[in-house]
């Protein structure tokens, strides 16, 4: 009993010392998860080189939640931003699924959507300042600024989807950038449709994987988006 009892301290106390360890562990590899999600965002990866697994794309899904919800809290609320962001980034999710099931590669799932996903983080939170700042740029003089923000994050969002198409499913860039524009204006349209009161006043912009307050937001969830000011 004594025996046992000893060798039972010892696991714990073995225990308590790994456990920072496996922490610090943790944290880089999330740490490098973002690292390559932001290469991915601005065109320098590609999907294949995220790793695969379930663990990459909930991580990759949880960031484009959480920031398109912070991006378009701002314009619309919290319960709006959250039931956008799950029928945008459920859609692309949706989408990108059927589509490499039908060519044949639903093996590539979890790094197209969750690097789209994770990449949508860094448009996303570059549009939170764009949209908590938006009535001041609506000042005589400021209006110009706004709408070239928003046609940057609009040129940024479908650029992104389109890298992301391109190669997951192996296309040419020409092909890509239609497939990513199509899907784009049938996103906005479904969402739309949703709230119509978001199509009285229509401006491009981008929100997310993943996204002017936004009418899509993946381009995460990821593909890009309109902005919508209701």
């Amino acid at each position: 009993m004594e025996r046992l009892s000893k060798r039972r301290m010892i696991h714990a106390g073995v225990g308590d010392t790994i456990e920072p360890f496996r922490n610090a562990r943790r944290f880089c590899t999330v740490r490098e998860l973002i690292q390559q999600y932001f290469n991915i965002a601005f065109l320098m990866g590609k999907p294949q080189d995220l790793p695969k697994g379930r663990g990459q794309l909930k991580i990759g899904i949880a960031l484009a939640v959480v920031s398109y919800v912070m991006a378009l809290a701002v314009p619309f609320g919290v319960e709006r931003a959250f039931l956008q962001s799950l029928i945008d980034i459920g859609c692309t999710g949706l989408v990108i699924w059927l589509a490499l099931s039908i060519v044949g590669h639903p093996g590539r799932f979890e790094q197209a959507f969750g690097g789209l996903s994770g990449a949508s983080l860094f448009i996303n939170m570059a549009a939170v300042p764009l949209f908590a700042l938006r009535p001041a740029s609506l000042e005589p003089g400021g209006g110009a600024v706004g709408t070239l923000a928003d046609f940057v994050l609009l040129v940024w969002g479908l650029s992104l989807m389109a890298h992301v198409i391109r190669h997951t499913f192996e296309v040419r860039m020409f092909v890509s950038v239609v497939m990513s524009l199509a899907y784009f204006i049938v996103l906005s349209t479904v969402i739309g449709s949703i709230w119509p009161e978001s199509l009285v006043n229509v401006e491009p912009d981008e929100v997310s994987l993943q996204g002017a307050a936004p009418t899509t937001s993946l381009g995460g969830q990821g593909g890009t988006q309109w902005i919508i000011t209701a």
